[in-house]
């Protein structure tokens, strides 16, 4: 039996609560979707990194229990040692994104966005052995719109 990990425990955690909504992709559902991405030429590459789920989690109840949300999942990510993405946008400054990604060898392992909207918090969590170039094509695939943060991470 494999240890449960932070995100595990976040989702567990927060799924059954009041205001709550979540839902995750598996394995099999994600390899029924075609994912591939254009290049600059227009050539079309499917996507070769190993996406094995994706969770979401969104609290819409309040904009009290939002911000009681948000920090305290943003603390549990940093309290854990999750690397943390930089992100300077302006488009971050309105929607208040942190990224954090935990990294096994060349392999991103997994992928947490933790969105801070006003009324509204969400995490998006990505979990297999994903190749960063192939991020964004992933989220796309899956109408995550997600691009402008994702392409940050290196």
């Amino acid at each position: 039996m494999k240890a449960q990990s932070l995100s595990d425990r976040i989702y567990q955690q927060y799924e059954s609560q009041e205001g709550i909504s979540s839902f995750s992709f598996s394995k099999s559902m994600l390899d029924a979707i075609d994912i591939t991405t254009e290049d600059e030429k227009g050539n079309l590459h499917q996507i070769t990194g190993d996406l094995s789920q994706i969770k979401f989690i969104s609290q819409s109840y309040s904009e009290e229990l939002n911000d009681d949300f948000f920090h305290s999942v943003q603390n549990l990510f940093e309290n854990y040692k999750y690397e943390k993405v930089d992100i300077d946008s302006e488009q971050n400054q309105k929607e208040d994104v942190k990224v954090y990604v935990q990294r096994k060898g060349k392999y991103i392992t997994e992928i947490h966005l933790l969105a801070k909207n006003i009324g509204e918090g969400s995490l998006v969590s990505f979990y297999g052995k994903l190749v960063t170039n192939e991020l964004c094509a992933i989220s796309t695939a899956l109408s995550i719109d997600a691009c402008e943060h994702l392409n940050k991470i290196r």
